[in-house]
């Protein structure tokens, strides 16, 4: 009995709460501000995830790639590594083929520049200032932060 009681006035005291009602349109004005967010903040969001993604599978090729290369030429790759000198061996090995990359290309610009000279599109200061440049590409390229001593003893030795 004394529980019916207490639900009773349980029931009586919520119902005496003052409770109010929202307007008529609340409901659609929550809906437009929930759907009103700004579209420049939807497409950077996309944007950067799209690009995050991109990113991903590009490390993600290259990295199979290079895994590829190590296990196609691991043979290769191991006997660089184990034999003494082998890595500094083809250091310049790869170096003097850079040199003669280097050159080939330096004869194609200097190809190009003698047509245009030729054909008078190219002032001579310009034909001067490509050419102190490939210069000084081809000196950078040759001398690679060693002392000109060493590099003429490494030479000999070979």
């Amino acid at each position: 009995m004394y529980s019916d009681k207490t639900d009773r006035l349980i029931a009586e005291a919520v119902a005496a709460l003052p409770y109010r009602r929202p307007a008529p349109d609340f409901s659609a004005r929550v809906m437009a501000d929930i759907t009103a967010e700004p579209a420049a903040g939807v497409w950077r969001t996309r944007a950067l995830k799209t690009a995050a993604l991109i990113v991903s599978a590009w490390s993600a090729m290259l990295a199979f790639a290079a895994a590829a290369f190590v296990y196609i030429k691991f043979s290769d790759i191991a006997a660089i590594v184990i034999q003494p000198g082998g890595v500094a061996h083809f250091r310049d090995m790869t170096a003097a083929r850079l040199v003669l990359i280097m050159d080939k290309l330096i004869s194609a610009v200097s190809m190009a520049s003698s047509l245009a000279g030729a054909a008078g599109l190219c002032p001579a200061a310009h034909d001067a200032a490509a050419a102190a440049v490939i210069c000084s590409v081809v000196v950078f390229a040759l001398s690679r932060g060693r002392s000109a001593g060493h590099h003429s003893e490494s030479l000999i030795r070979r």
